[in-house]
């Protein structure tokens, strides 16, 4: 957090959010919920996932790329699977019906998997296996999407950074849940550090050349993201780009259009969604139990540096969501001006300003 900073309520800012939702066409339910998917991103410190995207969502809508009322569809239902198009809106919208879905299928089965095409940005990957996980299930999501990174290797893109989450459910009230792109960073993470005007490590991204770059600019427009473990981070993207643009009949490779300006390119995306019923093979309370007792086993590590403690996946985002609840979202001046003109657009004047503090 910086001097700068709007330090925002989590109520407040889900508010805000929906209400220019609802103006800009949304219906009331799909409002709420992507309302609360941006801000949960915030809550959770994923900032390049929260309402900083909701700017490029209203451009995309604006440029005839989304959907603002998609009819999400069954394309296919057989057994334990399932095929949805998204009708090229909100990935967010979708996504949530994909797991609900498979939850529901996996009743029955014990496993359910559900392919998901024709959406755009699905919003934070882990708010759709911790829902599996909240009822007791194993949840695991995938997705591909614009074509803007090379194999590992060469130089003409071939893929997105491919996200995956996994996450199962724990003896505490959250879940054990990862949530990563198969690059170093989430290509949102290097779009914000542009919008915010800072510099980015060097294993973030790369120039047109392949070689390291600190420049977001240069890496967005001219260069590449690099991928988290080199080869195999490319090889677990290759994977995720079958289960999803491969599978669900949608859009992969170097077939999905590329995106270097967020809001004015298309963002098209497929995803495959997999919810595991924990009871087929023990007992929930069981399976809760081992969980905790590998949990305490890696936190109980000793750490190389006694100032950072080891962690499982999950434990750095729980902890900022805990001090945002009570502290406020910080949110940069130029994420909270975009914001304050959504509500100057829609002549929104029953909501508060942010940078005006009222």
């Amino acid at each position: 957090m910086t001097a700068m900073d709007v330090l925002v309520d989590s109520v407040r800012l889900s508010e805000l959010v929906e209400a220019v939702l609802l103006a800009a066409g949304f219906r009331d339910a799909d409002a709420a919920l992507v309302a609360e998917v941006l801000v949960e991103a915030d809550l959770r410190g994923v900032d390049s996932h929260g309402v900083t995207r909701l700017f490029g969502y209203l451009e995309m809508i604006d440029a005839g790329h989304v959907n603002p009322q998609p009819e999400v569809s069954v394309e296919k239902e057989s057994g334990a699977t399932a095929l949805l198009d998204g009708d090229s809106g909100i990935g967010i919208i979708a996504a949530r019906q994909a797991m609900d879905r498979a939850i529901a299928l996996s009743a029955e089965s014990g496993i359910a998997c559900v392919s998901l095409r024709n959406v755009s940005h699905t919003g934070l990957l882990g708010f759709y296996t911790m829902r599996a996980a909240r009822q007791g299930l194993i949840g695991i999501a995938m997705n591909n999407g614009p074509c803007m990174t090379p194999p590992f290797g060469g130089l003409e893109p071939v893929a997105a950074t491919n996200p995956i989450s996994i996450a199962a459910p724990s003896g505490g009230p959250h879940p054990v849940a990862l949530d990563m792109a198969t690059t170093t960073v989430a290509a949102g993470k290097i779009r914000l550090a542009r919008k915010l005007g800072q510099p980015i490590p060097a294993d973030w991204g790369l120039d047109r050349d392949g070689q390291p770059c600190t420049d977001p600019a240069e890496v967005i427009d001219n260069g590449f993201y690099q991928w988290t473990g080199g080869y195999k981070g490319f090889g677990l993207a290759t994977m995720i780009e079958i289960l999803s643009g491969v599978l669900s009949g949608g859009l992969f490779g170097r077939n999905v259009p590329t995106l270097v300006n967020y809001g004015q390119d298309p963002l098209i995306s497929s995803g495959f969604y997999v919810a595991i019923d924990v009871q087929r093979f023990q007992p929930l309370e069981d399976f809760r139990s081992r969980v905790d007792s590998l949990v305490d086993m890696v936190r109980a590590t000793e750490p190389i540096d006694a100032s950072q403690p080891v962690m499982v996946a999950g434990d750095k985002e729980l902890a900022c969501r805990e001090n945002r609840l009570e502290q406020g979202i910080p949110l940069s001046p130029q994420v909270a001006e975009e914001l304050d003109g959504l509500l100057d657009r829609f002549e929104l004047n029953q909501v508060a300003r942010l940078r005006s503090g009222s």
